[in-house]
């Protein structure tokens, strides 16, 4: 009789398992066909012809993502495959803003996908990066918890350390690291200029001085740069300064521009693009960058664009 139970029960263990094993493999359809429409919106078959193209294209890819995703939770809320499923909709932010596709509130969120144990491994890494990523704005605010963060990259880094975008992290890490120290001292900066011109912004205390990090072939940079042109003639002999540091590559292209556009301050060239060394050393990730140095050197704002007139000024008066 004893043996007979322990049959049963034997059995019975075996029934649950090939059950739970038929369970976590449920909606493999539902899922097949979001795994479909992720790789339809990374690889469109049809490259768009232009930019409206492009974002109906999204659009439809998006909306169709969304439902497909929807329905296989439903159908299947153990498959393995949701987690990479949820990571794709945690990096569709800025497609959506784009596209004009509001933002579902995540079923899953990039810390499960952290902690769970049927993710892949580059899932889980890739989730940790978006996630250490795209708190960073919050912990730059005013009143963000910058040590916070820090904390949290560094753990991402050493939980993670072959993920492929860690130099992301690292970056801003090392920017991070360069603005703290920037607020201790006066900001040194020495260099022959392009032009020949010795440039040390040490000596240049007691003007009001702008550290543009720029390039010809940045469009952003470009746009800005009638609002620079205008500040500086207006203001340079008040006391206004800029110095430039030029992450082009081609010095011809970069002497000739700044002649073409009477952009009389001194540039900083070593043809070395995103490798620039004086960008590299503050881990500057993203140009323009332009930072705004006191009359006693110090930086006081590492993002004066759109509002450069207008601080210059105010720092004139102190």
């Amino acid at each position: 009789m004893k043996a007979h139970r322990l049959f049963c029960l034997g059995v019975t263990t075996f029934v649950l398992a090939v059950s739970s094993s038929m369970r976590a493999a449920d909606g493999d359809a539902e899922w097949q066909k979001v795994n479909q429409i992720v790789e339809g919106v990374k690889n469109p078959k049809e490259k768009p012809k232009t930019r409206e193209e492009a974002i109906a294209m999204l659009k439809k890819g998006i909306t169709e993502f969304d439902a497909a995703y929807a329905a296989a939770l439903k159908a299947g809320p153990s498959n393995p495959a949701r987690w990479d499923a949820a990571l794709f909709e945690a990096m569709t932010g800025r497609v959506r803003e784009v596209a004009g596709i509001p933002a579902p509130k995540p079923a899953i969120s990039l810390d499960d996908i952290v902690k769970a144990a049927d993710a892949k491994a580059e899932t889980k890494s890739q989730a940790s990066l978006v996630s250490v990523m795209e708190s960073v704005e919050a912990a730059e605010a005013p009143g963000g918890d910058l040590a916070g963060w820090t904390a949290k990259a560094e753990k991402h880094l050493k939980d993670f350390p072959e993920e492929k975008m860690n130099q992301m992290v690292e970056g801003k890490l090392k920017s991070i690291k360069a603005s703290a120290d920037l607020k201790a001292k006066p900001l040194e900066l020495k260099f022959t200029a392009v032009d020949g011109r010795e440039v040390d912004v040490s000596k240049l205390q007691g003007k009001v001085v702008l550290v543009d990090f720029w390039a010809t072939w940045c469009g952003p940079c470009v746009a800005e740069l009638p609002n620079v042109i205008k500040a500086y003639k207006e203001l340079h002999a008040k006391g206004f300064e800029i110095v430039g540091i030029s992450l082009d590559q081609d010095k011809a292209e970069l002497e000739g521009f700044v002649k073409e556009k009477g952009m009389e301050w001194p540039q900083y060239f070593d043809g070395k693009g995103w490798q620039n060394e004086i960008a590299s050393k503050y881990g500057i990730q993203s140009i323009p960058a332009m930072w705004l140095l006191n009359k006693k050197g110090m930086v006081v704002s590492t993002n004066a664009r759109g509002q450069l007139e207008e601080a210059v000024t105010k720092l004139l008066a102190e």
